[in-house]
C-alpha cells in the first residue's frame, strides 16, 4: 500500500469562513471530523477556541460561506459546531478531494487555512493543483511525505491494519473524548465491529512490540519486572 501526505495552505478569502476568521484573528478553527467523499456533507464539524459563542454565532450568521450552523457541544475553552456550507464552498472543498484525496486535518487561523491531504496516487497532487488553479484557489504545497508499505511492514502492520489505524486516527477515535465510535469506523470500512476491533487490537500489539521491544521484536516480561523493581527501590 502506498500513499502521499501533502501539507498545503489555502488563503481564507479563496476558501471558507473569511469573515468569521477575520473577526477572530487569534482563534483557531479546527475541523474535527471528515466525512467520506461519497457523503453529502463535507467538513461539517468544527471546533473553535472561544467561549464567546454569541459573538461567534453572530459572525456565522453574516458569513457568506455559511448556509446554516448548529452548536453541538460546549467545552471549558472551546465549542463544537456543525456547519452547512453554501454551494460554492461545497464545490471548492470537492475540488480538493476530487482526485480521491482524503482531508486528514484542516485548521483555519487569520487569513490562512492549513490542510493535510492524503493521496493514494502521487500524480493526483499535480492534477489537484491544476484543478485548484482553474477554480481560483492558490494550492500552496508546503511539504510532501511519501508513504510506502515497507514503512508499515517495519512495524509488523498488515495493509488492513494500517488502513484501520489511519482511519481511526484521522476520525478522532483516539481523542478524549472520542469524536467517532467504533461502529461508525467499521461501517465506513465495510466490516463488522468485531473485525475492526481485532484489526485495531492486533495493530496496537504490533506497534507496541516493534516500538517498545528489546530489538528482537518482543517484550521481555523479566525486563519489565526488573524495571518496576528499580522504580520501587529508587
Amino acid at each position: 500500500m502506498t500513499g502521499t501526505i501533502v501539507d498545503v495552505t489555502v488563503p481564507t478569502k479563496q476558501f471558507a469562513l473569511q469573515h468569521t476568521l477575520s473577526e477572530f484573528e487569534t482563534v483557531t478553527f479546527e475541523v474535527k471530523q471528515m466525512v467520506a467523499t461519497t457523503q453529502d456533507s463535507l467538513m461539517p464539524f468544527m471546533r473553535i477556541e472561544t467561549t464567546d459563542c454569541a459573538r461567534l454565532e453572530s459572525a456565522f450568521a453574516t458569513d457568506d460561506s455559511v448556509a446554516d450552523f448548529e452548536r453541538i457541544a460546549d467545552f471549558d475553552t472551546d465549542c463544537l459546531y456543525q456547519l452547512e456550507w453554501v454551494e460554492r464552498i461545497d464545490k471548492r472543498i470537492r475540488v480538493l478531494i476530487d482526485q480521491k484525496a482524503t482531508i486528514l486535518t484542516a485548521t483555519g487561523k487569520g487569513d490562512t487555512w492549513h490542510l493535510r491531504l492524503l493521496f493514494a496516487d502521487h500524480n493526483a497532487i499535480s492534477r489537484t493543483n491544476t484543478s485548484c488553479k482553474e477554480h481560483g484557489i492558490d494550492f500552496d504545497v508546503k511539504n510532501i511525505h511519501e508513504l510506502s508499505g515497507q514503512q508499515c511492514k517495519r512495524f509488523g502492520l498488515t495493509d488492513s491494519q494500517q488502513t484501520a489505524l489511519r482511519l481511526a486516527a484521522a476520525r478522532g477515535y483516539y481523542s478524549i473524548p472520542r469524536d467517532v465510535t467504533a461502529e461508525d469506523l467499521a461501517a465506513e470500512l465495510g466490516i463488522t465491529h468485531q473485525a475492526l476491533s481485532e484489526r485495531l487490537r492486533r495493530g496496537h500489539g504490533s506497534l507496541v512490540n516493534h516500538v517498545l521491544s528489546n530489538g528482537g521484536g518482543t517484550l521481555e516480561l523479566t525486563e519489565l519486572g526488573q524495571t518496576e523493581r528499580e522504580r520501587e527501590t529508587s
